[in-house]
């Protein structure tokens, strides 16, 4: 287990904390003692612990983290000597570089009592809804990367890069004037409900549950229990899957950016969804689900629509029951997908097409929302 400041996902979660102050074109001298900061925290951490780690691209992964530490001390520094308006702009700058870092040390210290509270678990009846399907995707893309070393080293970097996406909408959203989404609130709510829910439906992933067979062998309907599962310490962080809810919350709200941009935050929201199931880290059910309940965040958060708003309010309850009716199924339900294949197929089709849908509907309104509040300023 590395040191927590060397976690890849922590690194890059700093390495947005210094895109944040990046966005805001900041005065170029300041990079200088950043960059300095940055080495000498760098050296000072390969000394003390005798490296930076072995996961793949940790040289220059972990440079995130010290660019981060970097820009937060030095925003530090200009809050403490600064005077007004200079002062008030470098706090606001300072707090929004660190929410994201603080949240992810949250984050990963409720672990232990998610895994106290809930020591078994639902994977028997997520790898029976996967099956239904008459194959298990989870997998067959871990076998792929199993025979692909370089394809697996490329997918983990997409799996730990979610934090750098999300801070760069955060950082670009800071910069507009119009705001028709609450962003900063909109993936601080996700995040932090998002883990209460993985309470209510805990699951850790095929790699963990099966060990043992996972990625060569996978199990046959006939083969799996359906009964909760006890699993040691492994994070219970399945269902549903923040990793591609959050990839669809960037791309939704990456509207404002140029066409290349729109093109990149889409691919990287397949590869996510790609990478959550090769690495074993989600079935194909955990990001089903995801789609409903990304919208249902998406309609909490769209503030330019009044909730008065029929658009806003049907998209809200739309990701609410069905969630929950993907909850209920998953939970109690399995065997009805197993009547025929259709139906199981004919509920995923159906579930992320409609959210897709129903998002785009919101978005339309939210942007001529948006158009009319520019008119008549």
């Amino acid at each position: 287990m590395h040191p927590f400041e060397l976690n890849p996902t922590f690194a890059f979660t700093l390495l947005g904390t210094f895109f944040i102050y990046i966005w805001t074109r900041p005065p170029r001298w300041t990079l200088v003692p950043i960059l300095i900061i940055a080495v000498c925290t760098r050296i000072l951490c390969i000394r003390m612990n005798g490296g930076l780690g072995d996961y793949y691209g940790v040289s220059w992964i972990s440079w995130g983290a010290f660019l981060g530490i970097g820009v937060l001390t030095v925003l530090a520094g200009l809050v403490m000597w600064s005077r007004a308006p200079a002062k008030k702009s470098y706090l606001q700058t300072f707090y929004s570089g660190s929410v994201f870092p603080m949240l992810a040390m949250v984050d990963g210290y409720s672990v232990p009592f998610n895994i106290w509270l809930r020591p078994k678990t639902y994977d028997a009846f997520l790898l029976a809804f996967d099956g239904s399907l008459g194959f298990q995707a989870s997998f067959i893309l871990g076998q792929f990367l199993l025979h692909n070393p370089t394809v697996r080293n490329l997918t983990t970097v997409v799996y730990y890069a979610l934090p750098l996406t999300v801070c760069m909408v955060y950082a670009s959203d800071r910069m507009r004037i119009q705001k028709p989404v609450a962003i900063l609130a909109l993936f601080l709510s996700l995040t932090l409900l998002g883990f209460a829910q993985y309470g209510v439906y805990p699951a850790v992933g095929p790699r963990y549950a099966f060990s043992g067979m996972y990625p060569q062998t996978s199990p046959s309907l006939a083969e799996i229990t359906l009964q909760p599962m006890a699993i040691g310490n492994s994070p219970r962080n399945c269902m549903p899957s923040l990793h591609l809810g959050g990839a669809l919350l960037v791309w939704w709200n990456s509207r404002f950016w140029p066409r290349w941009g729109r093109i990149l935050a889409l691919l990287f929201a397949l590869a996510t969804a790609l990478a959550t199931m090769a690495l074993g880290e989600h079935y194909l059910a955990d990001l089903i689900v995801a789609f409903p309940f990304a919208v249902l965040f998406q309609a909490a958060w769209t503030t330019s629509v009044p909730w008065s708003d029929s658009v806003r309010r049907n998209s809200f309850y739309f990701g609410l029951v069905v969630t929950i009716l993907w909850m209920l199924l998953l939970r109690f339900g399995v065997h009805f997908f197993e009547v025929s294949r259709i139906i199981p197929w004919t509920l995923l089709i159906a579930t992320i097409v409609w959210s897709i849908v129903v998002e785009r509907k919101l978005a339309a309104v939210a942007l001529s929302s948006r158009a009319q509040t520019v008119g008549q300023t």
